[in-house]
């Protein structure tokens, strides 16, 4: 027993120096920009990222944000004589941070958080695999035009990481894509009942700001662009209440149903 103890209070701190150095290699991994490397082993990082230890560095990003995002849903209800409806765009992202401006400790700000980093996952591309992906191409296109031959090992190397690059695009398009139609069907239900509703659409609405040559105009005058997604057919998810923690109608309901009624 006493030599089991001793050899467990002699290893453990190379134990626990090895699982740090793991735990911040694999967080570096995870936080560096696009390269091959990290392309080559994203199963394994992300695999050990999330979900518990995700991170971004946006607080420190070199560029400040240069536009406000809103989103709004649309609802086809269904008519008792057996036709259907659409209603108006209702924006469910202001009301959000409204109500995390009355209660900071509230879920408003992480549900608000969710459904935004959904839409910028379809609508935000990485721009380092952008210009990964870019040159790749060019860099096939260069070999094709070479002549024929086998295959050199490193052009297969080219393949292989181009096709990381679109599964990594490809990924965080549907993702973002299931989450959005799985907000709008929660909204849908909230704001008018549930089992009314036969699809859903989602529109993002771009506001950029006016530049620095011209911060002496209002917010307002910046140009604003949509961004409108297909019709999909509702999901059975759970209602807005059970994720604010509580059976009320939250905030965002409240005042999009409100609008509604005018």
């Amino acid at each position: 027993m006493r030599r089991t103890l001793r050899v467990l209070s002699t290893s453990a701190p190379a134990l626990l120096a090895a699982a740090l150095a793991f735990h911040f290699a694999m967080t570096l991994s995870y936080l560096t920009p696009q390269n091959p490397l990290k392309l080559r082993f994203a199963r394994l990082i992300d695999g050990y990222m999330h979900p518990f230890l995700q991170q971004n560095w946006h607080l420190f990003a070199p560029d400040p944000i240069t536009d406000t995002r809103v989103l709004m849903v649309a609802c086809r209800l269904r008519q008792p004589d057996g036709g259907a409806t659409e209603t108006g765009w209702i924006d469910i992202t202001t009301p959000y941070w409204e109500a995390h401006l009355d209660d900071r400790l509230g879920p408003a700000a992480r549900l608000g958080r969710s459904v935004t980093g959904a839409a910028r996952l379809i609508y935000s591309a990485d721009p380092t695999s952008l210009q990964m992906a870019k040159k790749l191409e060019e860099h096939r296109a260069r070999a094709q035009a070479g002549g024929g031959g086998p295959e050199a090992p490193e052009e297969q190397v080219v393949d292989r990481l181009r096709d990381e690059v679109k599964k990594e695009q490809d990924a965080g398009f549907q993702l973002g894509k299931i989450v959005l139609e799985r907000a709008a069907s929660a909204h849908c239900d909230s704001l008018f009942g549930p089992n009314r509703t036969a699809a859903v659409r989602m529109r993002m609405a771009v506001l950029k700001f006016p530049r620095f040559s011209r911060r002496d105009l209002p917010d307002s005058r910046g140009a604003m662009t949509y961004y409108d997604f297909d019709w999909a057919p509702v999901q059975a998810v759970a209602p807005l209440g059970a994720a604010a923690g509580d059976d009320r109608r939250p905030p965002v309901a409240l005042r999009a149903a409100a609008l509604e009624e005018r």
